[in-house]
Parts: C-alpha cells; sequence; structure tokens
C-alpha cells in the first residue's frame, strides 16, 4: 500500500522515472468521486490484506479493483469514526484507490508525493501510520446525499485472459520474422516476479538480436531479455535500457495492463 499520484513528468532526462498510480484512469475517478484534483494523492492498494480504521468520520471514495468487503468501486460515501475497511476480497485486478477529501496531507519530492521506494522518493507507509486529509469535507455537496457513484460505468478490469493492440517498436525490425511471429502466436502469461518496476512474461523464448546501445526506454516498452522473455516497463521502472524493445503499449491502455495480476494471459496483436 503506497500514497500515489500522478508522478514525475518530465524528469526522465536525469534517469529518474515519473512513477505515479499503476492506473492512472482508476486513481483520477476516486478523486472524481469526491471533488477533488485528479491529481490529488491517493491510497494505492496492492491486492488483499490492508486493514484501515477510521479515526474521524469523513467521506471517502474507492476505485479499481473490488478488494474491499462491504464497499463497492467505484463509489462515494461517509464513513463513521470506528469504521475499519478490509481489504480481503479475491477479484479481478490488482490495484485499489482510496482517496478522501482534498487528497492526503504528505510531503512532496519534485513536485510529487508518490511512492517509488527503490528511488528512495515518496513516504514508506507503516503499520499503525496515522495519514491526514488535506479537507474535513469534500469539495461538492454532500447534504442529503447517501453515495456518490460516477456518471458513466467505469471500463471493466481485465479478466483471466486479456487482448492488447501494440506499436512495433524500436528495434522491431531487428527481430527475425519467425520471434515476430511467435510473440504474436503466443499465450503469455504475467508472472509473480513482477512489480511496479516491470511485468515480466512467460511463455515462448523469442530469439533475441545482437545486444544494442543502451537508450530510451518508455513506461509501457516491451524489453526482451537475454533469455528471450519480454519484460513490460510500468511507471517506477528503468528511462534507459540496453535489451531490444520488440512492441510498445499505447499509453491509454498502460493502466489496463497494470491491472492484470499475477498469472493473468495476454495475447497481443499488432497495430497497422
Amino acid at each position: 500500500m503506497t500514497l500515489q499520484d500522478f508522478g514525475r513528468p518530465g524528469w526522465r532526462r536525469y534517469g529518474l522515472p515519473a512513477g505515479g498510480a499503476m492506473d492512472s484512469a482508476a486513481m483520477a475517478l476516486a478523486n472524481q468521486l469526491l471533488g477533488n484534483p485528479s491529481q490529488a494523492p491517493v491510497l494505492e492498494v496492492f491486492r488483499q490484506g490492508a486493514r484501515i480504521r477510521i479515526a474521524e468520520p469523513t467521506w471517502l471514495a474507492l476505485a479499481g479493483a473490488g478488494f474491499c468487503s462491504g464497499v463497492p468501486t467505484p463509489s462515494a460515501r461517509l464513513f463513521h469514526a470506528g469504521e475499519v475497511l478490509v481489504f480481503d476480497q479475491n477479484v479481478s485486478g490488482c490495484f485499489a484507490y482510496l482517496a478522501v477529501p482534498g487528497g492526503f496531507l504528505a510531503k512532496q519530492w519534485f513536485g510529487s508525493a508518490a511512492s517509488d521506494p527503490r528511488n528512495g522518493l515518496g513516504p514508506v507507509l507503516q503499520k499503525d501510520d496515522c495519514l491526514t486529509t488535506v479537507l474535513r469535507q469534500p469539495n461538492i455537496s454532500t447534504q442529503g446525499v447517501a453515495r456518490r457513484l460516477p456518471a458513466e460505468s467505469p471500463r471493466p478490469l481485465p479478466t483471466e485472459c486479456t487482448a492488447f493492440q501494440l506499436y512495433r517498436g524500436p528495434q522491431y525490425e531487428a527481430f527475425t520474422e519467425s520471434a515476430r511471429r511467435s510473440f504474436i502466436e503466443t499465450e503469455w502469461t504475467v508472472s509473480p516476479r513482477s512489480d511496479r518496476c516491470g511485468y515480466r512474461l512467460e511463455g515462448a523464448d523469442l530469439e533475441v538480436p545482437e545486444s544494442i546501445p543502451s537508450g530510451p526506454v518508455l513506461p509501457g516498452s516491451f524489453q526482451v531479455t537475454g533469455g528471450g522473455k519480454p519484460i513490460i516497463t510500468m511507471p517506477d521502472g528503468p528511462t534507459v535500457g540496453g535489451y531490444a524493445q520488440i512492441a510498445v503499449l499505447p499509453a491509454a491502455e498502460l493502466g489496463l495492463c497494470a491491472q492484470c495480476a499475477p498469472g493473468a494471459k495476454l495475447h497481443f496483436s499488432w497495430i497497422n
């Protein structure tokens, strides 16, 4: 569980990844339900296990994966002191987002409160930490309102098998025709060894091109390691890399891909 916002754009030239929420659309929706700016800091909850006790009455919004018992997502309502949010439901997705009025009060590094433990930026949450809201009340009318819901249904979270369309990567031509075909025809599996830096894929062993000079790497890039397995670069991932990039995921699809849990099956096709 980490504090996240839209991250630190503009620093990649210095080797600092942008970071931020893995599913920025779900984060923005949670904030929207409370009238917050879309980039206000939220709690990003990974899978099951978290327990959050409400110390004072406040409105809360949840979006993303519906891990929290008794709180449907996406929705917002008033919570009372003493209530406990328990994230224990085994459902589709990887990340849930908890928003509070005005966002969570947090120190900023390079203009962002996003947690990036690998690079030593942002707060690291510990058991029994007490978090504070920026506002005591949402920046919207709540009088006579029992629950707030989005005007439109959010996009569905990925199922056990999800298909993505990809751009051809910077080194696409360096791969053999056989490797390109195998990449598209293989049913890939998200590895348990995945994290906020990169999602490792298990499946076929692709034939790897000769080594290349290190070059820029964007979130959503598919780098193929020396062992022939792709890694999808995620928000906390490196800004440069020496592995050939066979494909790039459209930026708008990165959040949906991030919601694919370990064990999920992925299929790919090319954008023509």
